[in-house]
C-alpha cells in the first residue's frame, strides 16, 4: 500500500456538504473560505436522452432568490444532493438518470460532471463551483484536475457503497491526487479537543447523535431524529408569524387600502395594488408584479424570512429548565402544572415585554416571549403536543423510507443489462467481481487484491448498470428491520465469526430512526454502547450544528424598554446538559455531565473546524487515500482507510 508524499506548499481542501450549505477551504485556517446554500434551481432532464446528466442545464443559484419580471418560474425546481430523510448523499430510483452516454468510471469529455445519480452530479457541480470561484482554483490547461488532496467530511451512518461510489466519483471525474473520508462527528470531537464524547449534531434535516470512543464511531449508539431540526423550526415561525398576521386582521386591511389608495392617485400609475393575500406568503417579488412564485420557491422564499426572524433572536429562544409549553391552540401565560399551581419557569415571560417585527409588506406585529420559547420546546418539550408532533415525522420518516425500498426493488428487478454490459461483467472474472465496488463482499476481493489480484482499469459500464448494481447494494440499508436469520444461523450461533456476522447484519438496516428529544437520545446512545464506554460517553457530551444556534433569554429580569432582548448563546448547551443530568439522576444522583460546544458563530462550522485541525497535522499525511492505492485495490480500500 503505496504512501501518498504531499507537496507542502499545496494545501489539502476540507469540504463539508450538509443538507442546509456546503463548506468548503483549506486545511489549517480557521473558517471556511466558500459557504454556499445546498439547494439550488435546476431543470430536470425526463427524457433520458440528454448527455448532460440528470440535468438539462447547470444549475442555477441566483433563480433561487432573485426577483423575476416574468409570470411564472418556468419548469425550475429546487434540487438538494443531501436526501432529508437519511441525511445521505442519495438519490431515490425517480431521480436517477438513464441517458446511455453517460460514462462510468472515465471521464465524459463533454461534461465531466454527468452521472447517473442526481445527488452525485451535484456533488460534482458543487465541487466545481467551489473549486473554481469559492477557491479560485484553476485546472491544469486540457485536463480536469487539481493538484490539492481533498478531506470530505460524511455521515456516521453513510453505507459502506455510497463511500465507495463518491470515491470513484472524486478520482475519476476531479482526477484528485488524494482523498480522506472523515465521519463528521469524529471531526466535531477534535474541533473542541476531543477524542471520546457523545455529539449532538442539530442540523437543517435533524438532529444526529453519534457516540465517539477514542476517534472511533459506535455506529451501534447512533440515532436519528428528524423532527428536531433547523427546518422544522423555522417551519413553526411561519406558523407563528402566520397567526400574528391573521390576529392583525382588520388594521391591516384598512392599512393596504390606504397604500393602494395612495398608488392609485400617484405618479407610478404602473404599480400594480398590493393584495390582501401577500401575506403572510412573504413574496420575494416587488412592485410592480405581486403575483405568486411556484410552489418551492414561494415556500423558500417563507423560509427565508423565518430564518432571517431566527438569526436575529426575535423568533425563537431557549426557555429555562422547567418551561412546559402549552398544548396547541393554548396561551402559554395559562398553563399550569400539576396541582394547579403556575409554573415557575413560565410566569417569568407572563411579564415580558414584547419584541416588535416589521413584516415585508409592512404588517407591525409583536411577538412574545412565551411564543418563541415555546417552539425551541422542540428540542426539549415531553408535553403531549411535542411529543406527538415528533411521533407524527418518524412515521412520516418510516413511510418514506418504505417508498425508497419498494422503489429500489423494482428498479433492481426491471433492469436487464445491457449486451455490452453482459460482455463487460463477463470479461471481468469473478475474482475481480468479488471486489465490485458495489458489492457486499467488496472486503473480501479487497484481501484477494491485496495478494496479486488487479481491478480492471478499462471496465466501462452504463449508467443503468451502475446504477441497479449501487441500488441493489444500498437496499439493505434502506430497510427500517433486521434482516432475517436463515436457517443455518441457528447451527453456528456459538461460534465466534457468527457472533460478527450478526452484529454486522444488524447494523445493516436503518435503525437509527428515533422520536426521542436530543437529552434522551445521548442517554440511550451511551446505554446501547458497551459497559465500560458508558461513564465517558455520558460524561462528555459535545454540541454542534446549525440548528444548536438559538439563544436564551438572560435572566428573570423584564426586557428592557427599547424590546430588545439579552440574548445567552450558551441557552441551548446549558438547557440540554440540565435535561441530561435531570435523566441520569433517576439511578445515579449527583453525576455531573460536561457539554462542550464552541461560541455561537462557530458552532455551524465544527465539523468542518475538526477536519481543517486534522487535516494540517504533519501526523495525518500517511492517512491519504492516493489514486495509486485505489487504481491497486479499487473503492473498496475507502472502507479499510477511512473507517
Amino acid at each position: 500500500m503505496s504512501t501518498y508524499v504531499p507537496n507542502p506548499s499545496i494545501a489539502p481542501l476540507v469540504a463539508d456538504i450538509g443538507s442546509y450549505s456546503t463548506k468548503i477551504g483549506y486545511a489549517g485556517e480557521d473558517h471556511p473560505q466558500g459557504i454556499y446554500l445546498s439547494s439550488t434551481a435546476a431543470l430536470r432532464d425526463t427524457s433520458g436522452s440528454n448527455s448532460a446528466g440528470c440535468f438539462k442545464s447547470s444549475p442555477r443559484r441566483d433563480f433561487v432568490t432573485r426577483t423575476l419580471l416574468k409570470d411564472d418560474d418556468g419548469d425550475y425546481e429546487l434540487v438538494n444532493p443531501v436526501d432529508d430523510v437519511t441525511g445521505w448523499l442519495f438519490s431515490r430510483p425517480s431521480r436517477c438518470c438513464r441517458a446511455s452516454s453517460l460514462s462510468s468510471n472515465h471521464d465524459n469529455p463533454a461534461n465531466p460532471t454527468a452521472d447517473a445519480w442526481e445527488s452525485h452530479e451535484l456533488v460534482n457541480h458543487y465541487l466545481q463551483h467551489a473549486f473554481r470561484y469559492g477557491l479560485g482554483l484553476d485546472a491544469p490547461p486540457g485536463e480536469f484536475g487539481y493538484a490539492h488532496p481533498l478531506l470530505l467530511l460524511d455521515k456516521p451512518h453513510t453505507p459502506p457503497p455510497l463511500r465507495q461510489r463518491m470515491l470513484e466519483i472524486l478520482f475519476e471525474n476531479h482526477s484528485l491526487p488524494a482523498v480522506f473520508f472523515l465521519r463528521d462527528a469524529i471531526a466535531a470531537c477534535y474541533a473542541v479537543g476531543k477524542t471520546t464524547a457523545t455529539v449532538v449534531d442539530c442540523g437543517y434535516s435533524g438532529t444526529m447523535v453519534t457516540p465517539v470512543y477514542e476517534g472511533f464511531v459506535e455506529r451501534r449508539g447512533v440515532t436519528r431524529n428528524n423532527a428536531c431540526g433547523a427546518r422544522n423550526t423555522e417551519e413553526r415561525i411561519l406558523e407563528m408569524m402566520d397567526g400574528l398576521v391573521v390576529a392583525a386582521g382588520r388594521k391591516r386591511r384598512d392599512r393596504l387600502r390606504r397604500i393602494n389608495a395612495k398608488k392609485e392617485s400617484g405618479k407610478n400609475s404602473n404599480d400594480q395594488p398590493i393584495p390582501e393575500y401577500l401575506m403572510p406568503l412573504y413574496q420575494v417579488r416587488r412592485a410592480p408584479a405581486y403575483n405568486t412564485r411556484s410552489g418551492p420557491f414561494h415556500h423558500w422564499a417563507r423560509m427565508a424570512l423565518a430564518r432571517e426572524i431566527k438569526e436575529g433572536g426575535i423568533g425563537v429562544a431557549v426557555g429555562n429548565m422547567g418551561y412546559v409549553a402549552p398544548p396547541s391552540g393554548e396561551s402559554s401565560s395559562t398553563t399550569q402544572v400539576d396541582g394547579g399551581a403556575a409554573n415557575t419557569a413560565n410566569s417569568l415571560f407572563m411579564a415580558s415585554n414584547k419584541l416588535p417585527y416589521t413584516l415585508p409588506d409592512g404588517t407591525p406585529v409583536e411577538i412574545t416571549a412565551a411564543s418563541r420559547c415555546d417552539i425551541a420546546e422542540l428540542y426539549f418539550g415531553n408535553d403531549s403536543y411535542n411529543n406527538a408532533y415528533r411521533e407524527r415525522i418518524l412515521e412520516q420518516s418510516k413511510a418514506k423510507l418504505k417508498e425508497y425500498e419498494m422503489e429500489v426493488e423494482e428498479y433492481c428487478s426491471n433492469w436487464e443489462p445491457s449486451e455490452e454490459d453482459k460482455k463487460t461483467i463477463a470479461s471481468i472474472g469473478s475474482s475481480v467481481a468479488a471486489g465490485d465496488a458495489y458489492s457486499n463482499t467488496s472486503y473480501r476481493g479487497e484481501k484477494s487484491s491485496r495478494h496479486g489480484i488487479r481491478r480492471s482499469k478499462t471496465t466501462t459500464l452504463s449508467p443503468a448498470t451502475i446504477s441497479a448494481k449501487l441500488y441493489s447494494a444500498c437496499l439493505p440499508y434502506l430497510r427500517t428491520s433486521p434482516p432475517k436469520a436463515s436457517a443455518s444461523d441457528g447451527d453456528t450461533a456459538t461460534t465466534g465469526s457468527s457472533s460478527i456476522a450478526s452484529l454486522q447484519d444488524n447494523e445493516r438496516y436503518f435503525s437509527y430512526l428515533t422520536s426521542a428529544p436530543p437529552a434522551q437520545m445521548v442517554c440511550d446512545a451511551a446505554f446501547r454502547c458497551d459497559r465500560d464506554q458508558q461513564g465517558a460517553l455520558l460524561g462528555n457530551v459535545v454540541v454542534c450544528g446549525g440548528g444548536a444556534c438559538l439563544p436564551g433569554i438572560g435572566g428573570a429580569a423584564p426586557l428592557p424598554a427599547g424590546g430588545l432582548a439579552q440574548l445567552n448563546e450558551d441557552a441551548f448547551p446549558d438547557r440540554l446538559r440540565e435535561e441530561i443530568e435531570a435523566i441520569v439522576h433517576r439511578h445515579t444522583m449527583g453525576w455531573r455531565v460536561k457539554v462542550t460546544s464552541p461560541n455561537i458563530s462557530e458552532r455551524a462550522v465544527c465539523s468542518w473546524l475538526g477536519g481543517s485541525i486534522l487535516g494540517s497535522l504533519g501526523t495525518f499525511q500517511d492517512m491519504w487515500v492516493s489514486k495509486r492505492d485505489y487504481e491497486e485495490f479499487g473503492a473498496a480500500i475507502v472502507n479499510r482507510k477511512c473507517p
